[in-house]
Formats: C-alpha cells, structure tokens, sequence
C-alpha cells in the first residue's frame, strides 16, 4: 500500500478578539459614510410618539403609556394579558411592550394586527416588546404586521423574549425592480447582504435573549430573525420552528458577539437561511434548509483581523441554489457532521476576496476551517480567497468533487474522488487508496516526496515536494 508523506505543518493561531463596536459608534460611522455634514440619525431608536396598546414598566400597568383606543377584547392584568385583540393603522401603535427588572409578563391568546410606516427596532410601536432586563412570554398569538421597519417581536437591553406556539408575519411594504424603494437610512438592507425588503419580522439586541418554541416566523422581505448590536452577548434559540422568507431575505442573522441556535427548525427562505458576520456563532442541530441562494453567508461589517464566525451543523437536511456556504473575506470555523447537502450549481464551500469595504484585514488570519465528520459529499470546495488559507479535515468522509486551493488533513476511514483537475496541499501522511480522480482528472498536490501515481478511477495524482511550513502553531480542531 502506498503513503503518501504530507507536509510539516503548524496552523495559524486562533487570537483572542476584545474588540467590540458599541451602538453609539455604529451609528457614528454609519452615519459618516450615508449621511456625511447632515443631523445624525439613529435608526435603532423608535419613534418619539411610539405608544403600546399595553404598557408594562417595573411590574405595573402605565394606563398613560398605553393605548386602550387600538384594543378590541382581553383581559389585562399587569403579569398576563388574555384574549388581547389589537388593531393599530399607524406607525406609532403597537400592541404590547414590557420593561425594566421587575416586569414579568405572559401574553397568552392575543390577535395583533398593525400597520402603517415605523421608526427605528423594537419599542412601544412592536406588535409585542421587551426592554431593559424585563421578561415577556409570548403564547398562542397571532402577530401580523404592515409597514416599513415594522417588527411584529423585539428583545433589547437585557430583555428576555420567549414565544410559544404563535405565528409572526412581517409584510413590510410593496417593494421590487419597478417600485422606489424608501430613502431612510437603514430602512432597506445593506447591498453585501445580497436580499431586498423593508422589514424584519424579529430582532434581539443589546445583551438581550429570544427563544421560539413551535412557532411560525414569516417574512415577506428581508429577515424573519435577525440580531443587531450585541453591546457583548446577544442569545437567539428557535426550536421546532418553521422560518420563512417568502420574497427576499435571510432566515437569521448572526451580529459579533451574537448567538444562535436552531434545534429541528424547517427553513424555507428566498435566499439564505443563515448570515454570520465577525466574531459570531450559529448551531443548527436536525434543520432542514431550502435556500433560494446559499444556505450560509460569512462576512464582516468591522474588518477586525481576529473575529472568527463559526457555523456548525449536525443533522438535517440543506439545500441551497448557490454554493451551500460562501465566505467574503472572513475567518471562519464551519463543522459539518452527518449532513446531507446539495447545492444545485455544485459548489459546498466557496471562499472569496470580498470587495465590501467592511471585510476582515488580512493580518495573520485564522483563515477557513472546514471540519467534516461522518459526511458524504458530492460537490466542490473551491478556495479563493488570496489574503487566508482554508484547511479541510476528514473524519470517516467521502468527497466526491473538486477541491481547489484547500489544505487537506485525512483520517483512515476517509476518502476523496476528484472530478475535476483540482490543486491541494496534503498535511497529513495518506494511503494512495484514499485518492481517486475520474479519467482526463489530475489532481496536484504539494507534500513531502515527489511522486506521480496512476488513480484506481483512471486520474492522476501528482505530488510535489516542498518543505515550506504554514504560520504560527495551533491545531484549534483536530481530527
């Protein structure tokens, strides 16, 4: 049996990231760029006349922050609020919102409905809202909201959202290739995030916590889940949940120092279901994915050289019209384990330069990490990236497809059939039984001894000797 001998190789190291862009600097560069000599805008604050239908502060009901003129039925108490009918035709009304510590709420059997043009995320003028440090349990509601940045839930400050058994449906407003879209700042998403819309369905920021429970999370445009500002630590879980985008947008998005976790959900999106920007993480444990464009998209928005994102995937279903995981000039760690993905134009994993001003520096990168355990894939790993590399371990895998520019680790139970002409480095010793290519394929790869051998499928391997060693020292994820 021959081995072929890979390369001596030490890994880039993982360094330790303390930057953080608080809202207040966000909203200072944003503004800079979009909005340069003119009054700032902030487009995370709500209106000044948002007003609830219900307004809970410090465990009591404010009668003069809430809005009794939008309540059709219910009962209203100051820790649970039954059968609660909420119709709102302006922008400024909302149904429900809840705030500071001693605020504990349980909103059980509500029907809120609202429409008309918002201001800024989360506050009174939500279909249902939490805020600082207070608790608002949602069960059995229907929400449905009309309007541009018109969001049907929203955690913030510390607040902490949990939702039963109910459905959230964000319309937006009419958008497309032949209507103007809105001209407020943030009121449509940023061009790297490839989607259109108006409106977010969700969203959990400044050390707040969500979690979605059989629930329904629609969107017409946009996002159904999203995050923004962390201000340190942002936790988003959905479970058994359907998370849909009719039109254009994302299923969830993961900002630095944010937090997901998706357990038996069923995304059908227009375009992604997952984004991760910087130092971020998602977990998707028994998920099924239909995508419209990829199932994840990695980038940046603060260019910091440390930020890490990391995806990781066990169980489930993907399927995704694009590259099932493409990475713009970020680092990434992304773990897949007993995943069945497809992704139509062939293409798994496809890293690229990113031409958004907002990527990751390339300053002694971690690069991309791409862990394979207990998979069967049949499609490409395509690095092209220049400023990083991307490093590929086996475990009890089978790749069949092209990989190019990717440094290869194999494990004894692992195996790769190229069928393409594909260019690779080996770092880890491999029996030439472990290598295949289809006729007319040639696979060259760097190692530690010359040799040119003759494939089992009729390609052929060419291995050249080099003795160069890869940066700094870490082995984060070994197999």
């Amino acid at each position: 049996m021959d081995k072929i001998k890979g390369m001596n190789v030490t890994r880039p190291i993982r360094r330790p990231h303390h930057n953080l862009a608080h809202m207040t600097e966000i909203i200072d560069g944003v503004n800079a760029i979009l909005n340069p000599g003119k009054e700032k805008i902030d487009w995370f604050a709500p209106a000044s006349d948002a007003v609830a239908a219900v307004h809970v502060r410090d465990g009591q009901i404010e009668k003069s922050l809430s809005n009794s003129k939008v309540i059709y039925g219910g009962q209203i108490h100051s820790d649970k609020v039954e059968d609660l009918k909420v119709v709102g035709y302006k922008g400024s009304e909302g149904g429900v919102y809840v705030e500071g510590a001693a605020s504990d709420v349980v909103l059980d059997g509500a029907y809120i409905s609202t429409s008309g043009d918002g201001h800024g995320i989360g506050g009174p003028s939500s279909g249902a809202a939490v805020k600082y440090n207070g608790t608002l349990t949602v069960k059995n509601a229907v929400i449905n909201t009309h309007g541009r940045t018109r969001y049907a839930t929203a955690a913030e400050e510390g607040g902490v959202l949990k939702v039963y058994d109910s459905i959230l449906w964000a319309h937006g407003i009419p958008y497309g290739k032949d209507i103007d879209p809105p001209k407020a700042l943030m009121s449509t998403p940023p061009p790297p995030l490839e989607i259109d819309g108006n409106t977010r369905c969700h969203c959990t920021m400044s050390n707040a916590s969500s979690y979605f429970y059989n629930s329904k999370i629609i969107c017409d445009g946009w996002a159904a889940l999203s995050t923004e500002c962390s201000e340190g630590y942002v936790y988003l879980e959905a479970n058994d949940c359907d998370i849909i985008c009719t039109k254009s947008g994302y299923g969830a998005y993961a900002d630095p120092a944010c937090h997901d976790y998706f357990n038996r959900c069923n995304f059908e999106i227009a375009n992604m279901a997952a984004i991760l920007a910087g130092n971020s993480d998602m977990t998707f444990t028994d998920c099924t994915a239909n995508c419209g464009s990829y199932f994840a998209l990695s980038h940046n928005v603060n260019g910091w050289a440390e930020e890490v994102a990391e995806l990781t995937v066990t169980g489930g279903e993907i399927h995704s019209a694009k590259e099932a995981v493409l990475v713009k000039s970020n680092n990434m760690i992304l773990e897949l384990n007993d995943v069945a993905i497809t992704a139509d134009n062939g293409v798994i994993v496809h890293t690229i330069v990113n031409d958004d001003p907002c990527k990751t520096l390339p300053n002694d990168p971690y690069g991309v990490q791409v862990v394979l355990t207990n998979m069967a894939i049949n499609g490409d790993l395509i690095h092209e990236d220049t400023e990083r590399d991307m490093w590929v371990d086996m475990s009890s895998s089978l790749i069949k497809g092209q990989i190019q520019g990717a440094a290869l680790n194999f494990d004894i139970g692992s195996k790769w059939l190229a069928t393409a002409d594909s260019n690779v480095q080996l770092v880890s010793d491999v029996n030439l039984s472990q290598i295949d290519a289809l006729p007319g394929v040639t696979i060259t790869a760097e190692g530690l001894e010359d040799g040119e051998y003759e494939l089992l499928s009729g390609g052929k391997l060419i291995v050249n000797e080099t003795l160069t060693e890869k940066i700094s020292a870490d082995t984060l994820l070994e197999v």
